[in-house]
C-alpha cells in the first residue's frame, strides 16, 4: 500500500470516530474539541491528516472553528439523515437475491422508513462461511463506511463481537433473541407455531406434524409454541414424533419426507409448513398420491409470499410475519441510536398473525386420514 493510501485512510478512520462520538453523545454540542496536536497524538497520525479529517467534519457543519478559541461541536441535528449509511446483512449470494421474495418484503419496509426520515442504505450479501468483514473487504469498503448495520442474517458471536469492539450500532433480526443483549427486532417465533397448532387442533385435526428447517435460528422458539399447542390440547405425546426437520430450502428433502410417511402409512391430517419452498413441494407431493388439500390433509405455511398460492392455485392458510414493520423498526432503532451514548441496546418484538384462507377446514369426527 502507498503513502497517499495510508494517509486516506488515516484521514477516514479519524472523520468517522469524531462523527460517531458526536452521533452518540460522547461530544455534546457546545464542546471544544482537543487540539489538532493533541488528536494527531490519539489518532496517531500527522497534523495534516487531522487537518484534513476536521475540514470534512466542517464542510457537513458538524463543528465550527472559532478563530482564536478554537474548534466546537455544532451537534447532532446539523448532521442530516441521509449522511447516515446503514449496511443490511444478508445471508444470500449476491445473484440470489432479486429472486428473495423475504427480501422484497425488507425493500418495501425501507421504502417506508425512508419516507419519515431519509438515510442511505446498502445491502450487503455475505455468503457461506464468510464473515462481514471479509465480505465488505471483497468489495472494496470496510465497516468504517457505514454508521450502523442491520442483520437480516445469523451473525456468528465472532462478527457480534467485532462490531461491538468497533462501536457501530447494530439490530439483530435473525438471532435467537433469548440469547442478546443487543439490540434486536425479533418476530415472535413461538407465538407464530402456537397460532398455527392451535387452529389445526381446534378444526379437529387429531395427528399434526411441524416440518421445518433443522439449521434454522428460530427452530427452538417455533419447537417451543408448537409444543404449547400440543399440551394445551392434550397432546402430550413425544414431541419429536411429530417434528419433521428437513434441510433449508431443500424442495426435494421436503417431498422425500411426505413420499416416506406414505409409503409407512404414517396418519396425519394436518401439517404446519416452514418455509415457502417446503409447502409449494409437500402439496405438490399430496396431489401425487391423491390427497386433497384442505379436504384430506389441511395445511398451513410459514410466511405469506403469495407465489406459492398462486403456482398451487390455492389459496393457503399463513402465519404471516410482518418483515416489513421489523424493518421500519430496525431503522428507527438505528437513527435514535445516534442520540445515545454507547449505543444503549433497544430490544423489540413483533407479534405474527394467522390468516386464514382455503387449505384447511374444519373436520368432523368421523373423517380423518
Amino acid at each position: 500500500m502507498d503513502i497517499e493510501s495510508v494517509s486516506k485512510n488515516k484521514n477516514e478512520i479519524v472523520y468517522h470516530s469524531l462523527l460517531e462520538e458526536i452521533r452518540n453523545g460522547l461530544l455534546p454540542a457546545g464542546t471544544r474539541l482537543p487540539s489538532e496536536r493533541e488528536l494527531a497524538d490519539q489518532y496517531a497520525c500527522s497534523r495534516i491528516t487531522v487537518r484534513s479529517a476536521l475540514e470534512k467534519l466542517g464542510k457537513k457543519q458538524v463543528i465550527r472553528r472559532i478563530q482564536g478559541n478554537g474548534t466546537f461541536v455544532n451537534g447532532i441535528d446539523t448532521i442530516a439523515s441521509n449522511d447516515f449509511r446503514v449496511g443490511l446483512i444478508l445471508d444470500a449470494e449476491e445473484d440470489e437475491l432479486y429472486n428473495d421474495p423475504w427480501l422484497s418484503e425488507l425493500l418495501y419496509g425501507m421504502i417506508s422508513a425512508g419516507r419519515k426520515q431519509p438515510f442511505t442504505i446498502s445491502v450487503i450479501p455475505v455468503a457461506g462461511k464468510e464473515d462481514i468483514v471479509i465480505s465488505l473487504r471483497n468489495r472494496g469498503q470496510s465497516l468504517h463506511d457505514y454508521n450502523g448495520f442491520i442483520a437480516a442474517r445469523n451473525l456468528s458471536e465472532d462478527e457480534i463481537e467485532i462490531l461491538s469492539t468497533v462501536g457501530l450500532p447494530f439490530v439483530l433480526l435473525q438471532n435467537e433473541i433469548q440469547k442478546h443483549i443487543h439490540s434486536y427486532v425479533a418476530i415472535d417465533n413461538a407465538k407464530g407455531a402456537y397460532l398455527a397448532a392451535c387452529h389445526l387442533l381446534a378444526i379437529g385435526c387429531r395427528h399434526v406434524f411441524f416440518m421445518l428447517p433443522k439449521d434454522s435460528p428460530q427452530y427452538s422458539d417455533r419447537i417451543r409454541g408448537f409444543q404449547k399447542a400440543l399440551l394445551e390440547f392434550g397432546r402430550p405425546a413425544a414431541l419429536e414424533n411429530f417434528i419433521l426437520p428437513v434441510t433449508k430450502d431443500d424442495c426435494a428433502d421436503a417431498e422425500r419426507i411426505i413420499n416416506r410417511m406414505l409409503a409407512r402409512k404414517t396418519t396425519f391430517d394436518g401439517l404446519l409448513l416452514g418455509t415457502d419452498g417446503c409447502a409449494y413441494s409437500v402439496v405438490m407431493a399430496l396431489r401425487k398420491h391423491s390427497l386433497r388439500v384442505p379436504e384430506d390433509i389441511s395445511v398451513i405455511m410459514w410466511d405469506d409470499f403469495p407465489w406459492v398460492s398462486k403456482a398451487l392455485r390455492l389459496p393457503l392458510t399463513v402465519v404471516r410475519q410482518p418483515f416489513r414493520e421489523q424493518i421500519v423498526s430496525a431503522i428507527d432503532i438505528l437513527l435514535s441510536q445516534r442520540r445515545m451514548p454507547r449505543h444503549s441496546a433497544i430490544q423489540r418484538i413483533i407479534q405474527p398473525s394467522l390468516l386464514v384462507r382455503c387449505s384447511t377446514r374444519t373436520r368432523t369426527v368421523a373423517e380423518g386420514y
